[in-house]
């Protein structure tokens, strides 16, 4: 069904509102909104604006509003970006957009150098987008449901061997303490490189090596671990701190200041360089090996998707991104699970 006259008009007042409102207020004056027009029945209310630009602004600043709440910042922003590019494409109303304009759209975008994984990441974003403006009542149909998405090549997924972890172990000697406690935290805890600049000192029980991490993704806390050449390194690193600052990494030089996802991607390729090594190494790659690892272990893949943080214990996400295979599990399944007796 499509939005009533008593949703647009409660929509409205929101908008209006947001500026100058924070988000307890605003959730209360929603409640409040609802709760006086609940017996009340709104027989005229003012239509969305008649211009493409307008239109599109007012659903993009109602998403803001009703949705982003619910999302990271960087998730809003990368929603907002896409579909702003693909209004700007084609110039038309999002009420008024059909699975041919989507189809032509990714099309262009393909065109232009972009892979076909890309190109289905842009239309599991507009959907995404399409999907909220149904649940909202802007729409009756989502039109990227019918849209076929590009073949993908699947690509081994990136991790690295025992030895070039040792390489990069190496590197850190001579004094490199904290690269050394980054690494080894980064590979035992598997987080997201958000996770771990906002880690505090207090997150970490020495006793047990459980750290509670907030989830970059489904934004809730999740505990992780430290093993103990992970946390024989973290200690060694927290002896030569002699600053106040509740971060767990901090910047190497004054003033002394919780690390940035960019000062931790620095650190890795400082390693990489010490180390010699041709591949690159970055914060997700430590994510990517654990879990690997993990399963080649025998641990089961949907406790690996938990320990990453994957909602709900997702294993097509963690198969598909995450944890390798080899041929080698392949066989070994087979004379334990398929082998006749």
């Amino acid at each position: 069904m499509a939005q009533t006259q008593k949703e647009i008009l409660r929509d409205t007042i929101l908008l209006k509102m947001h500026p100058y409102l924070d988000t307890t207020v605003m959730e209360m004056l929603n409640h409040a909104v609802a709760e006086a027009l609940y017996n009340v029945d709104v027989v005229e209310m003012q239509t969305l604006p008649a211009t493409r630009q307008n239109t599109n602004e007012y659903i993009m600043e109602l998403f803001q509003l009703r949705k982003a709440p619910k999302l990271s910042e960087k998730t809003v922003a990368f929603y907002l970006d896409q579909v702003r590019r693909f209004c700007d494409f084609t110039n038309k109303s999002l009420l008024d957009i059909t699975d041919m304009d989507v189809e032509v759209y990714l099309q262009q975008y393909r065109r232009r150098g972009n892979d076909p994984r890309t190109v289905n990441n842009a239309l599991k974003t507009i959907s995404a987008f399409y999907t909220w403006m149904r649940q909202a009542h802007i729409i009756l149909e989502n039109p990227c449901e019918s849209v076929e998405k590009y073949k993908e090549i699947e690509k081994p997924i990136d991790h690295m061997e025992d030895w070039e972890m040792e390489a990069l172990r190496d590197a850190c000697k001579d004094g490199h303490i904290r690269d050394r406690a980054v690494m080894e935290v980064l590979r035992s805890t598997a987080v997201r490189v958000g996770e771990l600049v906002s880690i505090n000192r207090t997150d970490v029980d020495w006793n047990t090596g459980n750290v509670i991490v907030y989830g970059e993704k489904n934004r809730k806390y999740r505990t992780v671990c430290i093993d103990d050449a992970a946390k024989y390194y973290l200690k060694k690193y927290m002896d030569t701190r002699t600053d106040n600052d509740p971060a767990l990494f901090v910047s190497g030089i004054a003033p002394v200041r919780r690390l940035e996802n960019s000062g931790i991607r620095e650190i890795l390729k400082s390693i990489r360089k010490r180390a010699g090594l041709e591949r690159r190494v970055y914060p997700h790659l430590f994510r990517k090996t654990t879990a690997t690892n993990m399963v080649r272990r025998g641990c089961p893949r949907d406790l690996v998707a938990f320990y990453l943080g994957h909602a709900n214990g997702d294993i097509k996400t963690l198969n598909k991104y995450y944890a390798a295979t080899d041929t080698a599990q392949i066989i070994q399944a087979f004379w334990k699970y398929g082998a006749a007796a």
